[in-house]
């Protein structure tokens, strides 16, 4: 445990390198800071305007706080990881106690538990719609597996940090199962329950419960096996 935690603060160093992964780890706070003031300010505006208001949809602009914040930290994971590759440090880990699951207990499975608490804050200070906190718990939960899930699907297939850059764009495919619960019917929107921000669509938008969070924690568990086994087959 000792030598996974070090090469956690070995990453965390080498993140404040690179720009880009800066960017990213702060880019939570600053979608949830437009959230907190540009949606109010928006509705105000839309309803002297109109008599429109976007209180109906507050419950979605929480929903991608907490889609988003686990997916964007858990890029830098992925990039952090595909960076190693190029540079042979990943396969030098490979020969030391640090190969295997410890390795990505280090890269994958730390940062996530520090984006699960991120999401909780992020949540709490820039969340709109007052979830209650067993909502924000599960639905957070939820999407910080599906963080897993996608760093592990971006440097399974990725061969480099370059194609990662490329095939991180498809993560933002999970952002679908989040926007169809409010905008497909039933029964077409169960066309996307293999994605995991269905769930956390589910329970954002429509409370809580066992059946929503037992199938998003199924579907994460899916994605992170397939896709941890194709890693590891790689290295």
């Amino acid at each position: 445990m000792k030598q996974t935690l070090r090469l956690f603060q070995i990453g965390l160093r080498q993140i404040t390198y690179d720009g880009m992964l800066l960017v990213l780890l702060a880019a939570p706070f600053l979608f949830g800071l437009l959230v907190k003031i540009g949606i109010p300010k928006a509705d105000a505006w839309l309803f002297q305007q109109g008599a429109l208001s976007l209180k109906p949809w507050y419950s979605l602009a929480d929903g991608m706080i907490i889609i988003l914040t686990p997916m964007l930290l858990a890029m830098v994971s992925a990039f952090l990881l595909l960076e190693e590759r190029d540079e042979g440090t990943g396969a030098y880990y490979q020969i030391t106690p640090l190969e295997g699951y410890a390795y990505l207990a280090a890269r994958i499975g730390l940062p996530m538990v520090w984006s699960f608490l991120c999401l909780i804050v992020v949540t709490m200070l820039f969340g709109i719609a007052h979830l209650t906190l067993v909502q924000i718990l599960a639905a957070g939960l939820l999407s910080t597996l599906t963080g897993a899930a996608l760093a592990m699907m971006v440097v399974s297939l990725a061969g480099n940090r370059v194609e990662g850059l490329a095939i991180s764009k498809l993560t933002s495919l999970n952002l679908l199962g989040l926007l169809m619960v409010w905008f497909v019917p039933r029964p077409y929107q169960y066309l996307g329950a293999f994605l995991p921000g269905y769930w956390v669509g589910k329970i954002v938008g429509q409370g809580a419960d066992w059946f929503s969070f037992g199938a998003g924690f199924l579907i994460c568990c899916l994605w992170i096996t397939a896709f941890t086994r194709r890693f590891l087959r790689k290295i």
